[in-house]
């Protein structure tokens, strides 16, 4: 065999090795990357469960703090009719 084909095979066998074990790599950090995610998914989940949690809470004490404010302007109303009707 001729010096240019051995290097020409050698090269040739370098750069398969090279290509096989970065698709192996590449492989591996695709699999992480499956893992972080679920991960992160599961996270969220929990922190939409709290933010529910949280806000069902506020949201009710909302409405009944707006439903005493329009409790007390109709209180309110019916005090101003009678002082106008008195003048």
């Amino acid at each position: 065999m001729d010096i240019t084909q051995i290097v020409i095979i050698i090269s040739l066998l370098s750069i398969s090795t090279v290509i096989v074990i970065s698709g192996i790599h590449f492989i591996n950090i695709l699999k992480e990357l499956r893992v972080t995610i679920s991960t992160t998914n599961n996270i969220l989940e929990d922190a939409k469960s709290i933010t529910s949690s949280v806000s069902k809470p506020i949201s009710s004490i909302s409405e009944f703090l707006m439903g005493f404010k329009n409790g007390f302007s109709v209180f309110n109303s019916f005090f101003n009719k009678k002082d106008k009707k008195e003048e």
